[in-house]
């Protein structure tokens, strides 16, 4: 059996957690070789005028062989992260890198 990508196993969460949030507009992928990493935007979401990760250990029974890191955006933070009034967390490389998924 093929094991899964790093960008397959973030497509998969991130439509999960689409799911479970309707209110998530838009989900971008940062490139890490062995960790799934997500920003996701949501219109649920409170504005905290901070960016940190929420961080899961890898669960290969559900389909998930890779740790992952979440960051949750409000629409606001968003802005403020594409204008460079936030920054994303060292090694998550730059807010233009991040890979649309969702």
């Amino acid at each position: 059996m093929t094991k899964r990508t790093v960008e397959d196993v973030a497509r998969a969460l991130a439509s999960a957690h689409q799911t479970e949030d309707p209110d998530t507009k838009e989900v971008y992928l940062s490139t890490a070789p062995d960790e799934v990493r997500l920003v996701e935007v949501s219109g649920s979401v409170d504005t905290g005028g901070e960016v940190l990760p929420f961080r899961f250990a890898a669960q290969p029974a559900s389909g998930v062989p890779y740790p992952s890191s979440v960051i949750l955006l409000s629409l606001d933070e968003w802005r403020k992260l594409k204008k460079g009034e936030l920054e994303l967390p060292a090694g998550w490389g730059a807010v233009k890198a991040l890979k649309k998924i969702a």
